[in-house]
């Protein structure tokens, strides 16, 4: 009946500028004393779990097709890409993105603006769809022959640097310059602006791709709120839960044996938007609320080994064993990642 439970955390190597003299001795001591994993590094979260489902992804992982699968349920073959709704905002010569967490999109105003859409893109054949307000989804009839880039990577940043290349990247800017028009001119954004929020100024392509081979069942449990992590579970019929409150919480829900896989992404927005203080907040809460908890639960048996990645593939692999190492001593955070 054992447990080996791997946390994915995108913070923990998502920033360059370590807190100086921020106690975390926990998780210094996990690192220290734990075996560094050989595997090849992966970066950005998106790829990564492709990486830890087994999958290859070539040039773009396929995000939009699998994270449709776990928004409505339904396993259908054709070429998706995300098409989610942004705020664009200008600072100075640059326009940089906000993503949609921030905007409270409700499910009404997403069908209204699609329907608007499509009153201009349906005769090209666009399939555009909302099964969640937050995550749209573009169907075409022929592949579009573009690179993107995850909007994840772009949030806070001008996105003039991370437009669709390609063979057809000069049509698809001038798509994107289109939908901003119509955006702008839409009712449902002066609604918005007349209420103080913040207008839905522009979608963001990305993620395309066909729905992959469902992959083998590597886990014997996802936990997780993240829609990526979530479709591939779905896609490789893994059982699946919300990520509990703490380790404490989850060494006592986690009854399955086998390989957990837990998804703590909770600290990504800080880092996307440079909150320096929000991405501490989040490292003294991992600190207590998971790190703490997974060291007592080895020293216990409750669960026979952690693995901890960041979302750049470094890997960190610790059991009960590990822990009597006690001859490698703590290092600054910063020589890990």
């Amino acid at each position: 009946m054992e447990k080996h439970l791997t946390l994915l955390i995108p913070a923990l190597s998502g920033q360059k500028g370590w807190p100086q003299g921020l106690a975390l001795l926990a998780l210094e001591k996990v690192l220290a004393r734990a075996d560094r994993l050989n595997a090849a590094r992966v970066a950005g979260l998106e790829r990564q779990l492709f990486n830890l489902f087994g999958m290859e992804t070539g040039l773009e992982p396929p995000v939009a097709a699998v994270t449709r699968v776990f928004d409505t349920g339904r396993v259908e073959t054709g070429w998706w890409l995300r098409a989610d709704p942004v705020h664009l905002r200008v600072d100075r010569d640059r326009l940089v993105l906000a993503d949609n967490e921030t905007l409270h999109i409700s499910q009404q105003e997403a069908d209204s603006l699609i329907g608007e859409i499509l009153q201009v893109f349906a005769a090209d054949g666009w399939r555009l769809e909302a099964p969640h307000p937050n995550r749209w989804y573009l169907g075409l009839p022929e592949v579009p022959e573009i690179q993107t880039h995850a909007m994840p990577d772009v949030v806070g940043q001008d996105i003039r640097a991370h437009l669709p290349t390609g063979p057809r990247a000069k049509e698809w800017h001038r798509i994107l310059n289109e939908v901003q028009m119509l955006l702008h001119a839409s009712p449902i954004n002066t609604e918005r602006a007349a209420r103080g929020e913040l207008v839905i100024n522009s979608l963001w392509f990305w993620g395309g791709g066909s729905l992959p081979a469902p992959p083998t069942k590597p886990w014997a449990q996802v936990w997780s709120v993240e829609p990526v992590g979530l479709g591939l579970a779905r896609l490789s019929a893994t059982p699946y839960a919300p990520l509990p409150a703490n380790g404490m919480a989850w060494l006592q829900q986690a009854t399955t044996p086998g390989r957990h896989l837990a998804i703590l992404d909770q600290g990504r927005g800080a880092i996307q938007y440079g909150d320096i203080q929000g991405w501490y907040e989040f490292l003294r809460r991992l600190e207590a609320e998971w790190i703490e908890p997974m060291l007592t639960g080895l020293r216990q048996k409750q669960v026979q080994s952690v693995t901890l990645y960041g979302d750049n593939g470094a890997g960190f692999y610790l059991t009960a064993k590990h822990l009597r190492r006690w001859w490698r001593r703590r290092r600054p955070l910063q020589n890990y990642f």
